[in-house]
């Protein structure tokens, strides 16, 4: 076996805050007998927790010297796109991933029992003084 310490867990609840995050999807992962095909998909979720792992140095892992991962448990939800607006309801599966993943935080507002996804990430420009 090889050793693992929890170093740290944050179990923060983030009520109003959501995030977007990117994983790579197999499109063929309901076909087991196909060659992957991964392709980039965007997903939005509610932080609830940040895990921060220490491993030591493992063989069986390719680890040559300690390392520390930090994961988030986000859940997420079931975002539609329409008319260049993601919309939701409700929330989907719990799923814990590469806090490298996230990236940036966005915004929500509600009308009308949907929730609206505001995201202003492609249109902030860094000013440099």
């Amino acid at each position: 076996m090889f050793e693992l310490s929890l170093v740290l867990f944050l179990c923060v609840q983030f009520l109003t805050a959501l995030l977007q995050y990117t994983l790579y999807v197999d499109r063929h992962a309901r076909h087991k007998r196909r060659t992957p095909d991964f392709e980039e998909k965007t997903f939005f979720g509610q932080l609830h927790c940040i895990l921060v792992l220490e491993l030591q140095a493992a063989q069986r892992l390719d680890l040559a010297q300690p390392t520390t991962v930090i994961l988030a448990l986000i859940q997420q939800v079931k975002a539609t796109l329409r008319d260049g607006i993601y919309t939701y309801k409700e929330f989907g599966a719990e799923e814990v991933v590469d806090l490298n993943t996230v990236q940036c935080v966005i915004g929500r507002v509600k009308d009308r029992g949907v929730w609206s996804i505001v995201d202003r990430s492609d249109n902030v420009a860094v000013q440099v003084d």
